[in-house]
This record gives structure tokens, sequence and C-alpha cells, in this order.
């Protein structure tokens, strides 16, 4: 396969499982990702698990990004991932681009 290449997995049966509902969007250094409130679990108590699925939906590592989530009570959050395991640091934002900025700034 060249570099130029993208090939895609489409077994289904290998999806992650997540408790939590969310959307989420991706740009070159930011993954955003906003709890419904649907889920049986908050985004933040099954953060590993919703940054697994994104990984496998975009069949890649996500640990480069720069990733934050909105936690359902109003305040954006930033995410700590290396692959395996997620934490938490706060960025004192509900605005999502005040929160950008902010994550964005601690390079």
């Amino acid at each position: 396969m060249s570099k130029q290449e993208i090939s895609f997995n489409t077994k289904l049966s290998e999806q992650i499982k997540t408790r939590a509902d969310f959307t989420y969007k991706i740009s070159p250094t930011v993954v955003s990702i906003f709890d419904t409130g649907l889920g049986q679990r908050s985004v933040t108590e099954d953060i590993e698990a919703v940054l697994q699925k994104i990984e496998y939906w975009h069949q890649g590592s996500i640990s480069s990004f720069k990733v934050m989530c909105w936690d359902g009570k109003g305040f954006w959050n930033g995410v700590q991932w290396d692959g395996k395991t997620a934490s938490f640091f706060a960025l004192q934002e509900t605005d999502e681009r005040k929160a950008c900025k902010r994550l964005l700034a601690g390079d």
C-alpha cells in the first residue's frame, strides 16, 4: 500500500462499545467531544471507551491531538490521552472557542 492510499477496517464486530452518548468534531489539532446526556454514563465516566471509539472510527491514534470534552454541567475540560489512559484538567471555560484557545495555549 502506498502512503497515499487509505484502507478501512469494515469488521463491525470489532467496534468499541461505549455507554456514553456523544458527538465530536475533529480539526487538524483538536478533538472536541460533546456529551449529549442520552447515554447510560456520562462521557467523563466513560472517557477511555469514548476515546478508543473515536480512534476506531478514525482507524488511528488520536494521542497527538489536543482533546477537550464538554462535561454536561456546562464546562469544557481538557483530556490528556496516551492511547490507554485518560486524565482530565480544568479549562475553566463554558465557551467552546475560548476553551479551545486555552487548550492550545497550554503547549
